[in-house]
């Protein structure tokens, strides 16, 4: 299969000369350390761009890129401090800062598969430089997408197709598990591809920004536990996925499949002993053998990719097109205070809160349990994975309780997320927390209180920030000026911004 990979066009007579000797490049870049994360990116941007564009043997591409590889990559993850911890859709400052990182992968990528193929059309192909350039155009290209799924928008196409052409050419070339030098450490090249395949398959849309890079770090130490294999009869196609080699896809689950894989141009990923270690993690987690400060995090996020990661999700419930608004905030406060437009609310410390002014968001779709929403563009820019709303039509008399599980903005300004319905309606309440060890003092918090719904038999439960729930903690509830004594029973949902907790009231 020929090497048909996304390059740009190269000029025939460039103006400026681009620059290739390692010495004056890292003279350069010594002399620009003290600049900002946004001056660096614009530097290192131009330099890319001029190289990438013009005629260079492919022992001098390599050894400028090699140069500039460090600090394009410090450059990138200082950049990803603006963008991977916002809200959507971004701001400004922190859409710069993401498209300078994607810019800066994605020229990184261009070199190396520039050098690649120059390689590859030498009559003589003389050392490994080819499995050097797979590699590193790979990891460019992953963290380039990595970009993309930390600010919720879908990867071009291109992206699937070039990995897969430098898979399979360095799978001709037998260099695939041949071990690579990358900064600090050992890879290959499967390594790289295998990364990049299973951050696509865990569903980074309803992932927060954090456990999107967290589980990029975790798989990086469980990378030997999944497998490529050619195609072969199975005993069970769970934990198995096909990926076409002459496509711009991701992998695809085997069950999803409508027809059987093809030997000559497919092959599969077998994650069952990826899943069974992290099975093994969570285990230790869950039962206080290994000691984490991100305990609860941890385990939530090992759940979730243990799931996408095994035995794919199915929906449950049809999606149905309707038109029409409604109104959204954001938060157990500001949902306290729409709720209660006659009552004057103020925070626990005493504070007055100022006024709320609801969003305008369109409805796209509605399932049984949910629906999908698009952002009108005057509406506020709060919206994380994990975030509670409250949503409201102008026909409605209630606040119904929501929580966000996916985002998908199709450029950086137009924001989609799916909502999951928690209930109806919801009761305001002040809750006096206590603290889980005598030496150290409570505090209050505002709270929702969910009834119980027989109906969909669903128990009676509370809203409240994470990091709240314990077994068996107490919180003195004060609800319709009455006080009541409630026990937190039962953990029912936990995202990065509350907790819902099953409740008993102490008589």
């Amino acid at each position: 299969m020929a090497l048909i990979l996304n390059l740009p066009i190269l000029k025939e007579n460039p103006v400026i000369i681009a620059e290739t000797r390692p010495q004056k490049i890292s003279l350069y870049l010594t002399s620009l350390r003290a600049q900002n994360p946004q001056e660096l990116a614009s530097y290192l941007l131009s330099e890319l761009t001029t190289l990438n564009r013009q005629k260079v043997s492919p022992a001098n591409r390599i050894l400028a890129l090699d140069t500039y590889r460090p600090m394009i990559i410090s450059t990138c993850h200082a950049l990803a401090e603006h963008y991977s911890d916002a809200s959507l859709p971004l701001h400004s400052q922190e859409k710069a800062a993401a498209s300078a990182a994607e810019s800066l992968w994605l020229e990184l990528g261009y070199g190396y598969k520039l050098a690649l193929v120059d390689l590859q059309n030498q009559l003589i192909k003389i050392g490994n430089n080819s499995a050097h350039c797979i590699q590193r155009a790979m990891h460019a290209i992953a963290e380039q997408a990595l970009v993309y799924y930390q600010t919720y928008v879908t990867p071009p196409s291109h992206l699937w197709g070039d990995l897969h052409q430098l898979y399979f050419c360095a799978a001709q070339l037998g260099v695939q598990n041949q071990s690579l030098q990358d900064t600090d450490q050992q890879t290959t090249i499967e390594n790289t591809y295998v990364h990049a395949l299973l951050m696509s398959l865990a569903d980074t849309q309803h992932l927060s920004q954090q456990n999107i890079r967290l589980a990029a770090t975790f798989l990086a130490n469980h990378l030997k536990d999944a497998h490529i294999s050619a195609v072969a009869p199975l005993e069970s196609t769970a934990g198995v996925f096909v990926i076409d080699l002459k496509s711009n896809q991701p992998p695809v689950a085997y069950s999803k499949r409508q027809t059987l894989p093809d030997p000559a141009t497919d092959i599969l990923l077998l994650t069952i002993d990826l899943v069974k270690a992290l099975h093994l993690q969570l285990s230790n987690l869950q039962n206080n053998q290994l000691v984490s400060a991100t305990r609860e995090n941890e385990i939530d996020l090992l759940t979730y990719l243990i799931m996408h990661w095994g035995i794919t999700p199915k929906r449950l419930f049809r999606r149905l097109p309707k038109n029409g608004d409604l109104e959204l905030v954001t938060g157990i406060a500001d949902i306290q205070q729409v709720a209660n437009p006659n009552m004057a609310i103020s925070h626990p410390d005493g504070k007055q809160i100022k006024p709320i002014l609801p969003s305008r968001w369109q409805i796209l779709n509605i399932s049984a349990n949910g629906m999908s929403i698009r952002r009108h563009p005057t509406a506020e820019k709060n919206i994380r994975i994990g975030s509670l709303v409250g949503i409201k039509t102008k026909n409605e008399a209630h606040w119904s309780l929501a929580v966000v599980r996916w985002a998908n903005c199709k450029s950086r300004d137009k924001l989609d997320i799916g909502l999951e319905l928690i209930a109806p309606q919801a009761d305001c309440a002040t809750a006096s927390i206590a603290a889980p060890a005598t030496d150290q003092k409570g505090r209050n918090e505002t709270v929702l209180l969910v009834p119980e719904n027989t109906a969909t038999k669903q128990t009676a439960s509370i809203i409240v920030p994470r990091g709240t729930y314990a077994t068996a903690r107490q919180l003195t509830l004060k609800h319709n000026n009455a006080i009541q004594y409630a026990l937190l029973t039962k953990l029912i949902d936990r995202t990065q911004h509350f907790e819902q907790v099953q409740y008993s009231v102490i008589e």
